[in-house]
């Protein structure tokens, strides 16, 4: 019987299901702050696709999708002949989500996206005592 490798033995699906978790939720909560380097205009544009897609429930997945393609796709025709690098950075009460865009000048353009959960941590280890603890998101 052949021997696993050593050094891909560990790796398949099983390594991903965090990627695969974080994806998947469905996003509660508002959305605290937007920081962006995009037009005025895109960057309305895509707050108010994305709020859409968090009201009716879509998976993180998706939310990041719709954005991409019935917003940052303008991207596309304003800078038409231009070379263009920019974001939007959606901060919700427990997830942070980036979509990049890469715009070249031949036309092309390359997206990507950034999730990230927040985690809480208690700010006085000395409280754990306590039966009511105030938890800051970090």
């Amino acid at each position: 019987m052949a021997q696993a490798c050593k050094a891909t033995g560990g790796a398949g699906l099983s390594h991903s299901r965090g990627y695969e978790d974080a994806i998947n939720a469905r996003i509660s909560g508002e959305v605290i702050e937007v920081e962006s380097t995009l037009p005025e205009n895109i960057k309305e544009r895509a707050l108010s696709v994305f709020k859409a897609a968090v009201s009716e429930k879509y998976p993180i997945k998706d939310a990041i999708e719709k954005v991409q393609k019935e917003a940052l796709c303008e991207i596309e025709t304003v800078f038409k002949g231009q070379r263009f690098k920019g974001f939007i950075k959606f901060d919700l009460d427990s997830w942070v989500i980036t979509i990049s865009v890469n715009k070249f000048g031949n036309g092309n353009a390359q997206f990507s996206a950034g999730v990230g959960q927040k985690k809480l941590v208690c700010p006085d280890p000395l409280w754990a005592s306590c039966q009511i603890l105030i938890c800051i998101a970090v």
